[in-house]
Parts: structure tokens; C-alpha cells; sequence
């Protein structure tokens, strides 16, 4: 195929997706590969005798950002275009791009250029961005061996890493697909709302059959476990979901990831000991905000002990409020039911009537005009331009008439991925060395459920939460104002640092003047009225400890998992004792939850603390809002200039002191 003929091998500002084609990326890539090495070593070549800025770290730049661009780019198509020539086009092209982007990261010439660089007498007069921008390369040098007398097996143990989370989630997904449900008798599905009936529906014609069909999902797991009636279907669903890809549970041993993870475990903790950590969670610690481990493990303590008292307050009333409804022992499948039961019952209203004030259209359009409110820009929709798919829209991020960035929005979840809401990106910000500036492109995939048909797409409070949060990432991948790509995106961003915007949107929606003003009833066109607002924070707060327990359960599990791997106890043995720690969740013998923990193989191994971390130091913001406005534009232009805009640059815990008016702010456990 003639290059000219090949959009992959056009200049462009938005990727072209009514010309991309399959087909396009394997001779793309053999171009891109042939020119990359030729740069790669005309750098090495006139960087030697004295290596600067714009010819090593900018011309390097420009190599690694049009090999990520390439890479982000194949992985959305593949992940949401169905057929055999995108898989194929994956298999071709996915291990090319990683096998170069490793051999660069393990070039000894490259790296001897960097640190000689990072230890010249002009670098010590950079600005700070240049600084952290060197700090994280030689640092990424250093985890991939060239600093130490690396064994000649240590690639291969990165490969293998690889290749155990690959599997990992591989097998999960064959798990999720494996289990299903079918009913013919509606009255089996009693409790569940109308509009996940529907999809129930859609999913029996979609497999040609009559009724109702039930697939295993996050999302049907927890509406399933939460609101229907049918106790034995509720276990059902529970015993499935808790046993995973495990030894146990309906499909025992067909997709088990027990030796998958333990062989993961062993990988991690030996390629971290070869450079010359103690453990694994030492080696993921060093880049994020936290100083250590054992920083974290005291701060994830302090935060159980401070909600020991909600916890026993919650447990008592539920436990109460059980034996009110007859039941006399609780399994772990009652709890999501009577929580919602009690939930309703407190704040006089159910989730599916509040739901009626938040329809999905409604009330985007609006968070779109809090940011505008909040940060200065205007985020228009482009409806010209071509994207992925008909429900994909692309919003255009602008100031003072100018382009900033680009958010796509793709609300509804896809039969060809486990759903789950998430965001990703296509491009980070950053100057050229010729001084263009390169404007950034946040994707935000969603995982509610099409409507099946004319209803609109209504949000219960966890959904508006958890767009808001998705919704947060995009503003803090767009609004940064740093010119360097390795500081700019929140890919680049540590975890601790990447969660902090998400958690921060979230707490508007907790707030009367928020709810009130996102509100739109889907029939009247009327505005929630405030009583029916202090109704829904009733419902929201009540009995909200067991996703905090939750989270901590997980967050201990995940760092002593990755902290002590080597002392005898298997990941599941390690489970038990974190949530016998926390001491709230139920629990039930046969479960599995670490066969089913995708954290441990999407970037947020050693992490998970993050969420909790995040949350503190997003609180501590947030009272700036809560004294100054909610929707006051100078403290959210405050917000972007002193925690958007520097990106990576500074550690975040100094940006937010610098927002709140602060000496230094500390999170406990230090």
C-alpha cells in the first residue's frame, strides 16, 4: 500500500476514523518502526559529544510519542471494532510496539546520555518540569536494569509479567462470559426496574432465545445482588461472581487464576529484588507520592481505625433493620438487598424515582457547563467529525477561541469488553521543539446499558458519581498547561496523583446546590425541588461504610499481598486476614475475590491505596469550594492553575497546600 494512500501515515489532529482501516496499521508500523531506528540513531550519534535538551529529550520525544499515539490508537479500535482482521492487526502489531518501546528503554548508549544530561552544570539551572521530566526517565531507565548488573534473564521476566497479566485477564473475561441465566418467568425477576429487565430482554433475542437472559458482570452483580426479591437468585448470582476464574463456584477450575496470579506474585518480587528493592510494592512506592510501603499500611490503618465507630453504627442498624423484615440469620447476599431496603426506607424515596431527575442527556449537558462555570472554557460539541462509533460524540475543549484539547465521550458499554467505566487517552500535551503545540485527547468509556427503546437513559446517584469522576480525569488530561509530554497526561501522573481529580468532581454530588442544579425530570422538565435533593444525600449517606470497608479491604489486601509475597501465604490466606482486619464485609467460605481483582493487573498492583490516598487530600480541597462556592470560577481557575496545570511537575500533595492556602498538607500514616 502507498504510504500517501495511508491515513496512519498523515499528519493529523484528530485521528481519521472513517479512513482507518485494519488493514492500515501493520505496513504503518513497519514505517514508523524504520524511521524510529534510524532517529533513535542519529540521536545517539550527534548526542554523544555533548547531549542537550532539544536534540536528546524533545527528538526522543517525538519517537515515543508518535509510537504511544500509534499504540492508544490500535488499542481502542481493536478493544470496540469486532471481526478477525482486528485481532489480527493487534496480534501483528501490539508486540512489534512493545518490544521497541522496550528495546529503547533498555538501550545502555540512551541512558548514559540522559544521566549525563540530568548531571550537567546547565541542567542544574532547569525549571522544574525539565527536572522531573529527566528524574522520570532515568528512574524508568534504572527499573528496567541499566543502572544495575542486570541477569540476562531479567527481559524475560518482564515478559512474562506481561504475559501472566494478559492471561490473567484473559480468563476472567472467559469466566464472565461462561456463567448466564435464563428465565422465563418474569416473576423470577422481581424487584429488578424496568429497564434492566429490558436489557435482560435484549440479551435472550441477541442469543436467540425467549425471556430473559442474565450474563455475570460488574454491573449485574451489583444491581442483582441489591435489588431482587428472589433470595435464591441472589446467591446464585453472588456465588458465581465471588468465585471467579477460581477453584470453586459453577464453573470450578475451567478458568482458574490461582497459579496465574502466584506465578505472577513470584515474577514481580524476584524482577524487584534484581534491581534491588526489597519487595515489589518498594519498587511501584518510589515514583508515587507516598515515601514507602509501611507509610501506606499506617495510613490505610489510621483510616480503618477512624471508621471503626461507623462501622459498628451501620452493622447494628442493618442488623436491625433485618430482623425487622424477618429475617433471622443474614448471608452475604442479603446485605447490597436490605442496605437498599434500608436506604429507601430512611430517606422516604427509592433509588429508581431519583433516578427520574437525572437523565443522561440533561444532565451531561449540564456538567459541561459546571466546568465552563468552573475553569474558564467552553466545551463544544463537533458533530462533523468522524469517530469510532454512533454513540462515540467528541467535544472540543477551548479558551479565548482556542483549541486546548479534545474529550470523546463513549457512554454505553460494549458486548466486545468486561464493562466497566474507565477513561483513556490518545494524547498527551506538549510543545514540539519547533514550539507547536500538540493539543490532548481524553476518552471517557462508559458501561451503562443502551436503552432498548425510546426511554431515555436514567443515573442513579452512584452513576452520576461515577461520571463525574471519569468526567474529572478528562478535565485534568486537558486543562494542564505543562509542555512536556512525560508530565502533562494523567497516564503519566503517579496513581496516588491520577485519582486525585476524579474523587475531587465527585463531591459535588453530594452537595444540595449540585444535585439541584444537574436536575432535569425526564417527564416535567422540572428541577428537583430541595426537599426531594436532602431525600437523595439521606439515601446516598446511609449505610455508605460498606464501600468504604470495601476499599480498604482491598487496599491492605493488595499492598501486604505485594509487600510480603514470599512468606508462605498464599494471596487468598492474605485476603482473609485484610478483611478479618476490617472486620464489616460478610463473608462466605467458597469465595475467591483475588482471582477476580482486575486491579492487580491494570496498573494499580501495589495502588489500590490510591483511591483513599486521593480522597484525603480532595477533601482538603474541596473546603475551599464548600467556603468560597461551589460554582465560584475563581477558585476553579485557582484549581487548574495551581493542580491542573503543573501536571506531574510537583508532588501533589504541595499543589493542594498551594490551592488551600496551606504551609504543607499531610495525609496520616506519615
Amino acid at each position: 500500500m502507498p504510504d500517501n494512500d495511508n491515513p496512519l501515515l498523515q499528519a493529523y489532529d484528530l485521528p481519521p476514523f472513517a479512513q482507518i482501516q485494519a488493514k492500515h496499521f501493520s505496513p504503518a508500523l513497519d514505517r514508523i518502526l524504520a524511521e524510529s531506528r534510524d532517529q533513535v540513531a542519529d540521536i545517539i550519534k550527534t548526542q554523544t559529544p555533548f547531549p542537550t535538551w532539544d536534540d536528546l529529550v524533545l527528538a526522543m520525544d517525538e519517537i515515543h510519542a508518535r509510537l504511544k499515539g500509534f499504540d492508544d490508537l490500535l488499542d481502542l479500535l481493536a478493544s470496540t471494532r469486532p471481526g478477525d482482521d482486528w485481532a489480527q492487526a493487534s496480534l501483528d502489531c501490539s508486540e512489534r510496539v512493545h518490544d521497541f518501546q522496550s528495546a529503547l528503554r533498555h538501550n545502555r548508549q540512551l541512558f548514559q546520555l540522559y544521566d549525563r544530561l540530568a548531571n550537567s552544570e546547565i541542567a542544574r539551572h532547569f525549571e522544574p518540569p525539565r527536572k522531573r521530566v529527566l528524574e522520570k526517565a532515568l528512574r524508568q531507565f534504572r527499573q528496567h536494569g541499566l543502572a544495575h548488573t542486570a541477569p540476562s534473564d531479567l527481559k524475560a521476566l518482564q515478559q512474562r509479567i506481561q504475559q501472566g497479566r494478559e492471561l490473567f485477564l484473559d480468563q476472567l473475561h472467559k469466566a464472565n462470559k461462561a456463567w448466564s441465566k435464563a428465565f422465563d418467568d418474569e416473576a423470577q425477576l422481581s424487584g429488578l426496574a424496568p429497564q434492566f429487565k429490558q436489557q435482560l430482554a435484549k440479551q435472550a433475542r441477541e442469543a436467540g432465545r425467549t425471556g430473559w437472559l442474565l450474563t455475570l458482570s460488574d454491573a449485574s452483580f451489583g444491581i442483582v445482588t441489591s435489588y431482587a426479591d428472589n433470595r435464591l437468585l441472589r446467591k446464585e448470582v453472588y456465588l458465581a461472581y465471588s468465585t471467579r476464574a477460581s477453584d470453586q463456584g459453577p464453573d470450578a477450575g475451567r478458568f482458574d487464576n490461582s497459579e496465574v496470579l502466584r506465578r505472577l506474585l513470584e515474577d514481580r518480587r524476584r524482577y524487584a529484588t534484581l534491581l534491588g528493592y526489597s519487595n515489589f510494592a518498594q519498587m511501584v512506592i518510589e515514583p508515587e507520592q507516598a515515601e514507602s510501603p509501611e507509610q501506606v499500611m499506617g495510613f490505610l490503618r489510621d483510616q480503618l481505625e477512624q471508621q471503626q465507630d461507623l462501622f459498628a453504627r451501620d452493622a447494628e442498624q442493618l442488623r436491625a433493620f433485618a430482623r425487622r423484615q424477618g429475617f433471622t440469620e443474614l448471608q452475604p447476599w442479603d446485605y447490597p438487598y436490605l442496605v437498599e431496603k434500608l436506604r429507601q426506607h430512611t430517606a422516604g424515596i427509592s433509588k429508581l424515582a431519583l433516578s427520574a431527575w437525572f437523565e443522561l442527556e440533561s444532565t451531561f449537558s449540564q456538567l459541561l457547563l459546571i466546568a465552563k462555570d468552573l475553569f474558564g472554557v467552553d466545551i463544544l460539541e463537533r458533530a462533523d467529525a468522524a469517530t469510532w462509533h454512533p454513540d462515540v460524540r467528541l467535544f472540543e475543549v477551548r479558551e479565548w477561541d482556542q483549541t486546548i484539547g479534545y474529550i470523546y465521550f463513549d457512554p454505553f458499554e460494549d458486548a466486545n469488553r468486561d464493562g466497566y467505566p474507565n477513561t483513556t487517552t490518545l494524547r498527551n500535551r506538549r510543545i514540539t521543539a519547533e514550539g507547536r503545540p500538540r493539543h490532548p485527547i481524553a476518552v471517557l468509556h462508559g458501561w451503562l446499558a443502551r436503552s432498548s427503546d425510546a426511554s431515555p437513559v436514567l443515573l442513579d446517584h452512584l452513576q452520576l458519581r461515577i461520571l463525574f469522576h471519569e468526567f474529572g480525569h478528562c478535565l485534568h488530561h486537558v486543562l494542564t498547561r505543562a509542555e512536556y509530554r512525560d508530565v502533562s497526561g494523567i497516564t503519566e501522573l503517579s496513581r496516588d496523583t491520577s485519582e486525585f481529580a476524579g474523587v475531587l468532581l465527585e463531591q459535588w454530588c453530594f452537595t444540595r446546590q449540585c444535585l439541584v442544579r444537574l436536575s432535569k425530570h425526564y417527564q416535567t422538565g422540572a428541577a428537583m425541588p430541595g426537599a426531594v435533593a436532602d431525600q437523595l444525600l439521606t439515601f446516598a449517606n446511609t449505610q455508605a461504610s460498606w464501600e468504604t470497608a470495601s476499599l480498604l479491604r482491598n487496599a491492605l489486601f493488595d499492598m501486604e499481598l505485594h509487600l510480603t509475597h514470599g512468606d508462605g501465604r498464599t494471596a487468598q490466606q492474605v485476603f482473609d486476614q485484610a478483611s478479618a482486619q476490617v472486620g464489616h464485609l460478610p463473608a462466605w467460605g467458597s469465595e475467591r475475590w483475588p482471582n477476580g481483582l482486575d486491579y492487580m493487573v491494570t496498573g494499580y498492583a501495589a495502588r489500590i491505596y490510591a483511591y483513599a490516598w486521593s480522597k484525603a487530600l480532595a477533601i482538603t480541597a474541596f473546603q475551599r469550594f464548600e467556603q468560597e462556592g461551589l460554582f465560584n470560577g475563581t477558585t476553579g481557575r485557582a484549581l487548574r492553575e495551581t493542580i491542573f496545570g503543573p501536571g506531574d511537575s510537583r508532588p501533589l500533595a504541595e499543589s493542594v497546600a498551594a490551592f488551600a492556602g496551606m504551609s504543607a498538607v499531610r495525609v496520616k500514616g506519615e
